[in-house]
């Protein structure tokens, strides 16, 4: 069906919407595009000047975004479906949401669209690739021929021209262009800025601190800094690798140790809530499987370059388990609970099993301390009680219990 705006502007639907919505069958299994249109998919054509376009759904306006730069870049059509008035612009946005916010700049068009925003419907007519495509194709619908219908709203011709902003990379540069270009002009404040941060602290430099701290935490400057990071990365990889190795050196020092840890503790202690989350995300990805596997390779790869370093380590974990197996322990009786025997360590108690025919072999004292430890059972219910007919105590726990 082709319904008439006015003398210029003609709107082609595909299925009459009346003839729709007095079918009888919600959906028609041999019509598909019968039952898209009943969803609101119908297609549809408009006609300016003779010209025909297909409107644009926005599903179709995403996919034909620039993949360059990010950009819609459309020409639409304004209709006013109560009086046929009309008004054709053209958009260049990086964002949908500010695609979807802007109707139009014309004055005329503003003034008619404020009063009566709920009887315009906007039709996106053509998705270009450049700025200057917008221009050529608002230009070519856009002329004195059209200006003379009284039902346009548009006040000019269109393409005229496009207004092309500076990105903030080529301000920042022009900037510096300059000042390298002016010292003179820039001297005495780099100085004041100078005598400022010398001077100590002071109520006013810490006010200016605080601005800039406020500023540069919002989302939109931090994005800022992590890509003008990474761009310094790419460019200057000598440059990184010794910034790296002097702030890793400059970390280990006391004093940063020392302010460091007066930072944190001043931000656990006012926000507790934040760090118990932080404490839970941080125990969760150390005992992940992944940070297993990557600390396991990574400790392999550390022992094979630096071997003297790894095999102390090893003597200082071989006297810590030493340590902890060489308490006393006890051989408790299960019936009464009276002390039997005492062993000055766990191994020499696993040896006095062996050699009365208890146990078969020494490994016999993994037994023993998972006893003494009271680790869970293999079924999942309780704890280990007893090993080879008897219980077993630290003397520690003993004499703390008496």
């Amino acid at each position: 069906m082709i319904i008439q705006i006015n003398d210029n502007i003609k709107i082609w639907k595909k299925f009459n919407p009346i003839e729709l919505s007095m079918d009888d069958d919600l959906f028609n299994p041999t019509d598909a595009d019968r039952n898209l249109a009943k969803l609101g998919f119908n297609k549809e054509r408009i006609e300016i000047k003779n010209r025909w376009f297909d409107v644009l759904t926005p599903s179709e306006l995403v996919r034909k975004r620039n993949k360059s730069d990010g950009y819609y870049r459309v020409v639409y059509i304004q209709i006013n479906m109560e009086n046929g008035e009309y008004y054709i612009g053209k958009a260049n946005r990086p964002k949908w949401s500010e695609l979807k916010r802007y109707q139009g700049s014309g004055l005329k068009f503003i003034n008619k669209f404020n009063k009566n925003s709920d009887k315009f419907v906007r039709f996106y007519i053509a998705s270009c690739e450049t700025a200057e495509q917008t221009e050529l194709l608002e230009s070519a619908l856009v002329d004195s021929e059209l200006l003379s219908d009284e039902k346009c709203l548009n006040l000019v011709a269109g393409g005229g021209g496009t207004t092309k902003h500076p990105s903030i990379a080529e301000t920042s540069e022009k900037k510096r262009e300059y000042m390298r270009s002016h010292p003179e002009q820039f001297q005495p404040m780099l100085e004041a800025s100078k005598n400022a941060f010398r001077s100590g602290d002071s109520p006013s430099l810490r006010a200016r601190s605080q601005r800039i701290k406020t500023v540069m935490s919002e989302e939109k400057y931090r994005e800022m800094t992590r890509e003008r990071i990474k761009n310094w990365i790419v460019e200057n990889p000598e440059e990184y690798a010794e910034a790296r190795k002097n702030n890793h050196e400059a970390i280990k020092t006391p004093e940063c140790q020392a302010k460091r840890k007066a930072s944190f503790d001043n931000w656990v202690k006012n926000n507790p809530e934040k760090y118990q989350i932080w404490q839970e995300k941080l125990v969760s990805s150390r005992t992940a499987p992944e940070a297993n596997e990557k600390r396991k390779a990574s400790l392999k790869e550390w022992s094979e370059k630096n071997p003297e370093k790894a095999n102390v380590n090893v003597k200082k974990r071989a006297k810590a388990s030493a340590e902890k197996l060489s308490k006393v322990v006890c051989m408790v009786d299960l019936q009464s609970g009276e002390v039997l025997k005492t062993f000055s360590s766990q191994h020499e108690a696993a040896k006095w099993l062996v050699e009365n025919g208890k146990a078969k072999n020494l490994n016999c004292v993994s037994s023993i301390s998972s006893v003494c430890l009271r680790k869970p059972c293999t079924t999942g219910y309780g704890y280990r009680k007893k090993a080879y007919g008897y219980d077993w105590r630290f003397a520690s726990e003993i004499q703390i219990k008496n």
